[in-house]
């Protein structure tokens, strides 16, 4: 029997720990070889480290890590993606210059239940909120629709559904027919959002139940709720 790799020590540095991310990732089927991508802040505040293009995620290294530098996310640059960057740079240099004090890393994944929930037509926001195994730890954003992958179009889409007005910002969104980006305190973090808004994918599509009438119920229990305290 395959042992799954162990993430990296949280002693390690944060671009060990992004390598170990992907590691993960591809041991769970959340990626396959050569997919997936994460970048992480410059620890010095110059920039940040994103994975290459086209290099085996299962077995990332430190090396195959090519650093951005801080220039790169002043509002309004333009988005060029310097050579060998992942495809979906675009959406990372977008997503670090947004990022809130304390936080990291931008993880970019494609889990198998969190894209069956949004093609099977759920909103994800809406299906975490009735489980605080997730609500407890992770905010849900709303799902960007299916663009093209590596766009600058859908990297726009994504920042805008992790800045959405009047709102904390969340910590995963959903992307249509293509899979998720989470953005955490550490590459372990952002893991973590994905792993626990997966598994409630997971147990929602073996149940089978329709994502029309889980809405409705939970609607007539709020209107229920709302009667009894007004009575």
């Amino acid at each position: 029997m395959n042992t799954p790799p162990a993430l990296a020590p949280e002693s390690s540095t944060p671009i060990a720990q992004a390598c170990s991310a992907l590691h993960a990732a591809y041991a769970k089927g959340w990626i396959t070889h050569r997919d997936g991508n994460i970048s992480v802040s410059d620890a010095a505040g110059d920039g940040f480290w994103i994975s290459q293009s086209g290099v085996i995620k299962a077995q990332l290294n430190v090396a195959q890590m090519l650093h951005v530098p801080a220039d790169r996310l002043v509002p309004g640059r333009a988005i060029t993606a310097p050579a060998g960057a992942s495809g979906e740079f675009a959406l990372h240099q977008l997503l670090q210059a947004l990022l809130p004090a304390g936080f990291n890393t931008v993880l970019h994944l494609h889990p198998t239940h969190i894209v069956a929930a949004m093609f099977a037509n759920w909103d994800l926001r809406e299906l975490s909120e009735q489980f605080p195994e997730v609500t407890r730890y992770t905010r849900v954003g709303r799902n960007v629709p299916p663009l093209a992958a590596t766009s600058e179009e859908l990297a726009r889409a994504c920042a805008a559904s992790f800045a959405p007005p009047q709102s904390d910002m969340p910590h995963i969104v959903g992307l249509d027919r293509h899979g998720c980006v989470a953005i955490g305190h550490s590459p372990f973090d952002a893991f973590e959002h994905v792993e626990r808004l997966e598994h409630v994918c997971q147990m929602v599509l073996a149940s089978g139940a329709r994502h029309t009438a889980i809405a409705q119920t939970v609607a007539s229990g709020i209107k229920a709720a709302q009667a009894i305290q007004t009575a």
